[in-house]
């Protein structure tokens, strides 16, 4: 048959995101991806974790959702597997449960189901390696590659010194080995010997005239000198010892410190922060305060409502009772992602994974003080409690408010208070509504009376007080707070309805949200952020509204090596590696 008269028509299929041929599929997205547009897919913060396999394999296993015909649930297939020990090949027994029945053959399995098998039990893995170490270490080689081309080496100060006092004494020495003009100081040499020379042939042709008077008394010693060579003032072979023996000690000596990747190398600041989804929560008239769970699960809360949600239907999946009626940051996760939570009565109450489990981590015992925040350290697992007090003056109708911040540790037991010294003042916190906790250990609280971010060392010393931006009007009124990995400190302002940046000293850096952003309809107020996808949720004070905003990401450029890789390899060849 002529191939040149097939008319059968084929049809390529393309990337969703570009021209590209498809070789990937994502699960999460229902997109075709091509082999370049997978790899940013699987290093991007936003889709890292989606299930992204290759195109073959979505023809095989096409996305379905399984459900039981009871629940509606999706249904979950339980089988046992283990290895033969005569032949070592994997085999499958169906899960009967804990009745007895019947024995029941093993299924034995193809090398490709088993392959199949292999691949389903390391898949966790393989994401990981795909989706964190590839990106890891592009990011240390792209360190590695920058070193190279720069040949900039850190050095101590000390070490320095050492090398510039080594270096002064080699260039003295080959300083004197190559002073002067060679051909002249030849010549001087050569006049020398020569002169040298004849002084001696004078004195031997007089001991030559005694010794035809006085044969007796040979003289040996000319005879011995004679046969000698003419000695020679020589240092070179001097000097070359002393290079010599002074390039030996300068050593190469390894750190013993493998080269580690920063914060600053693996994520950088996106120049226009975007609103990726929103969604409405259900359960709630208002998310005043937003605690992440994982990327798909966040506790939600408003006055008088606590809820667990899923961020991607905006469905409630499970509710507290009997927690404090607040609009404040009254509900933070701790490092087991249990929820931790102050009820009405103002009480430290823990809510275990399960759902039910209750535990008193602190009893509220003083009435004068009451809780109104709490934060759970990640990095410590210390309870960071905003108390405020009311006072009330007699004879008027007025009051003023006092706070303060105490620590406890994981269990409930007391550990420090804030302010702690006469050096700071007592009015540092007049009514704290959200506190939280940054990279370097302060303690930052969002005083709503006080108008004010109010920052602590992590010992309770005042650092400074954050008012709003230099350019603004003057007027600041500070909502939710968070921090992200680079210790940015991101706060939200009730009447300009904007989310500011600063950074960790104080300093203005920009506004991450405002109402001329993309998705952005509402007064922004609570504030969670993300540790794993980096994301920052934003809650509404005007509805149920909360939005995923992303101003980090990881350097996508990085994630094509081939033009870095050809170089690598022109160079390899050339140098004959």
């Amino acid at each position: 048959m002529d191939p040149t008269r097939i008319s059968t028509q084929v049809t390529v299929k393309h990337c969703s995101l570009c021209q590209g041929d498809t070789e990937y599929y994502c699960y999460k997205c229902q997109q075709d991806l091509c082999i370049q547009c997978k790899k940013l897919h699987v290093i991007d913060l936003g889709t890292k974790h989606h299930t992204v396999t290759s195109y073959t394999e979505k023809m095989k296993y096409p996305p379905k959702q399984v459900k039981s015909s009871q629940s509606g649930v999706p249904k979950q297939v339980i089988s046992a597997r283990y290895q033969d020990p005569d032949n070592h090949e994997l085999c499958v027994m169906p899960f009967i449960g804990l009745r007895h029945r019947k024995f029941q053959p093993p299924i034995w399995l193809s090398p490709s189901e088993r392959s199949e098998i292999q691949r389903l039990q390391n898949s966790d893995k393989i994401y990981h390696i795909r989706g964190e170490t590839i990106y890891y270490r592009s990011v240390l080689l792209e360190g590695l590659r920058h070193d190279r081309e720069t040949g900039h080496k850190a050095v101590t100060i000390r070490g320095q010194s050492k090398a510039e006092m080594r270096g002064q004494g080699l260039k003295d020495l080959i300083d004197e080995v190559l002073a002067g003009d060679l051909g002249d100081r030849c010549i001087i040499q050569k006049t020398r010997m020569t002169r040298h020379m004849t002084k001696l042939l004078r004195y031997y042709h007089r001991y030559e005239q005694l010794s035809e008077t006085m044969e007796t008394r040979p003289i040996k010693f000319l005879r011995i000198m004679t046969k000698k060579h003419i000695p020679r003032k020589d240092t070179m072979k001097t000097i070359i010892n002393m290079l010599v023996n002074l390039m030996k000690r300068i050593r190469l000596v390894p750190s013993g410190i493998p080269r580690r990747a920063g914060v600053e190398d693996l994520l950088t600041l996106l120049p226009s922060p975007v609103v990726q989804k929103s969604l409405s929560v259900t359960g709630v008239k208002y998310c005043s305060h937003i605690s992440c769970v994982t990327p798909d699960r966040v506790w939600v809360s408003d006055n008088n409502n606590l809820i667990l949600t899923d961020t991607a239907t905006g469905k409630q999946l499970h509710s507290v009772e009997h927690s404090l009626d607040s609009w404040n940051g009254k509900h933070t996760m701790n490092c087991e992602g249990e929820l931790i939570y102050i009820d009405n009565e103002y009480n430290i109450i823990k809510l275990c994974n399960d759902m039910k489990t209750t535990t008193t981590l602190i009893k509220h015992t003083d009435t004068t003080w009451r809780p109104r925040c709490v934060y759970c350290s990640p990095s410590s697992g210390d309870l960071l409690v905003a108390m405020c007090r009311e006072d009330t003056h007699t004879g008027t109708e007025t009051y003023t408010y006092t706070g303060k911040v105490m620590r406890y540790d994981n269990t409930g037991k007391y550990k420090q208070t804030i302010p702690h010294d006469d050096n700071t003042p007592h009015t540092l916190y007049v009514y704290p509504y959200f506190i939280t906790e940054n990279n370097n250990g302060d303690v930052l609280v969002s005083d709503w009376v006080r108008r004010a971010v109010v920052v602590t060392s992590g010992e309770g010393v005042h650092r400074f007080s954050y008012t709003g931006p230099p350019s603004g009007s003057g007027q600041f009124r500070p909502r939710g707070i968070c921090t992200d990995v680079m210790s940015h400190i991101l706060v939200s302002d009730h009447l300009t309805s904007t989310v500011q940046m600063l950074d960790r000293d104080g300093q203005f850096l920009s506004y991450v949200l405002t109402r001329q952003t993309s998705g952005m309809y509402y007064k922004p107020d609570g504030l969670s952020y993300d540790v794993t996808t980096h994301a920052v949720c934003v809650g509404s004070d005007d509805n149920n509204t909360m939005s995923v905003c992303r101003h980090i990401n990881r350097h996508l450029h990085l994630a094509d090596e081939r033009e870095h890789h050809s170089d690598l390899d022109e160079e390899e060849i050339q140098t004959g590696i």
